[in-house]
Formats: structure tokens, sequence, C-alpha cells
């Protein structure tokens, strides 16, 4: 095993900025569940009431949203590649900060709820930072190849995947060791995890554009199985409890329906125009459509599309908020 290097930060803390740095917005009135959805071509956020699948309202995000994700209590971080500080925005308080100075760069994202910890990429010193949310600071940061641009939890692994090296590092959520690095498809793009294997997407080499998912054993780091799906797979939702999970192919606009057990497609759907991102709950599933403007929203049992709403313009990331 390869032991990682670390640039540990002693005694660097940043709390939350003050007042001066702190930018409000309007947030919609409603007791029923909301998706929150980023728009990447303009600073806006839009609020979708679940239940009823109408817009609630769009409101000015103050920063152009790379990628969210849903803390606690109303709470979502969120990174912006041409900020130098992650974001905090409080739904509650109807805020928004700076918070946690670290570079411009800044990626995915993912949070553990166990540790209360925060993984974020950064691609411009191809690293990933462990940000304790409890104490609200950076705990270390760990070197990986270049261009991190993915993250995906194992059940005590982290995978990072780095799209410009087309490799991914398996590392433990306390980033002190490196477990493996192995390479992976050309210009990869989104990962899922299965519970065994390491499902990664991508758009393929260039003049030759990918149309299947491969999954990869993390232990070893050996191709153990492939799928195939339509154009350009980027990707992924599933959780442990269901026996499928689906992949998003924005290269055909649509979203495959995969059978954990067979390895085989059972269901596509076709969902807006250039779809990039898809969430979901128990009962549906959640697609933004970045020229479609719109938001694709799908019955998770039937896998038929319930309605297709138009929202403004850019759609890209988004989260659900239902506690």
């Amino acid at each position: 095993m390869k032991r990682c290097s670390f640039v540990i930060l002693v005694c660097f803390t940043f709390m939350i900025s003050g007042c001066n740095n702190t930018q409000s917005f309007n947030v919609p009135k409603t007791d029923q569940p909301m998706a929150i959805v980023a728009h990447v071509k303009k600073q806006e956020i839009t609020f979708l009431d679940v239940v009823q699948n109408q817009v609630l309202g769009s409101e000015d995000s103050h920063f152009l949203i790379t990628e969210m994700v849903s803390i606690e209590n109303g709470t979502i971080v969120a990174t912006s590649q041409s900020e130098d500080s992650l974001l905090l925005y409080n739904i509650e308080k109807r805020s928004v900060s700076p918070f946690l100075k670290l570079n411009q760069g800044l990626t995915a994202i993912q949070y553990d709820q166990t540790s209360r910890n925060l993984f974020v990429t950064d691609i411009v010193n191809d690293q990933v930072h462990q940000i304790d949310m409890k104490r609200e600071e950076l705990v270390q940061s760990i070197e990986v190849d270049s261009y991190p641009t993915d993250l995906e939890f194992g059940f005590d692994e982290l995978f990072v995947l780095s799209g410009e090296r087309n490799h991914v590092t398996v590392t433990d959520l306390k980033l002190q060791t490196t477990l493996q690095t192995f390479p992976v498809l050309e210009r990869p793009s989104g990962m899922y995890y299965d519970g065994e294997n390491l499902w990664i997407g991508g758009h393929g080499s260039f003049g030759e554009l990918n149309k299947r998912i491969l999954a990869y054993d993390p232990n070893t780091g050996r191709e153990v199985n492939e799928i195939e799906v339509g154009l350009m797979p980027i990707d992924f939702f599933g959780d442990r409890n269901s026996p499928y999970f689906y992949v998003l192919c924005h290269g055909d606009h649509g979203l495959y329906k995969v059978n954990k057990e067979t390895n085989e497609v059972e269901d596509v759907i076709e969902v807006g125009q250039n779809p990039n991102f898809v969430t979901g709950n128990e009962d549906r599933l959640f697609v933004t459509n970045l020229d479609g403007n719109s938001l694709s929203i799908i019955d998770r049992h039937s896998f038929e599309l319930i309605e297709e709403v138009p929202v403004a313009t850019g759609p890209y990331a988004i989260i659900l908020l239902e506690d």
C-alpha cells in the first residue's frame, strides 16, 4: 500500500463568515418537501414542491453553484468553481455565506452523516479536503491524481475519480491511507458503488463516444463487468434498499433502469434535452435537463414520466429537502 501525502493544517480554522459577507434570499413558505435546483447559466436557485410538482419560486443564489449537499436542519453546503470558499446556505435563516476559504476549483462534494465530515474535490491542487462540520474546520487534505471531479462512498472507503488521468483513488474515510489506485475508461464521469463493485460511466475516447458503464473491483482495480446503456452515461443514482440503480445518459437523453442482481437494463425512459443530474427518494426520481430548461419527474415504481416541469434556464445540480 502506498502512503498518502498529507497537507496537515495545524491551527488553521475558518469559522462561518460574519454578517458582512452574509447575503439573503427568499424561501417560499410551504410545509411540503422541496427540491432545490441550482442553475449553472446564471446565479439562481429554484424551489420545487415535490408533492404537487409545482415551482414555488426562483431566487438569486448570489453564486454560480457547481454542486450541493444537504447537511442537516435545512443547511446546504455548495461548491462553485469560481469561488475560493465553500458556500453555506441556511434555508431557515434565508441566508448564504462564504464558508471555509480554500481556493478556486472546488467541484464534487459528499457528506458523511455518521462522522459529520464533508469531503470536497479540488481540481486546482489535485486534492480531496476533509472538513469537520461539527467544528467547522479543515481537518486535512490528501493528494490524488490530476483533476478530481467525482466522489463516492463505499462502506468504509472513499472513491475519488480523476478525470484527467482516468484513474480512481481508493482511500479510507480518515484520508490516512491510499488503499488502491487503478485506471478506468477514458474521460470518465459518474460513479456508483453497489456494495460490491464500483460502476463508472463517461464520455469515452474522442471519435468513439462511450455507450457502456464498467464495473471495477475496488480491491484489485480489475474490470469485472460491463453493461451497454445509452450514449455518454454521466451520472448515477441508487440506494442500498432497492434492487435497481439508475444511469443517466446525456447523449441520448435517457434514464436507464439497471437490475443489480442480473446486471441487465430492464427499462429506459426519455427525459429532457442534455440531462446532467439525477437524484431521488423512495417514490420518485428527479432529473435536471440543462438545455431543456426543465426537471423530469419519474415514478420510481412504474418507471413512467409523471411530469416535465419547466424551470429557469440551465438547471444543473439538485438536492431534496424532505426532513
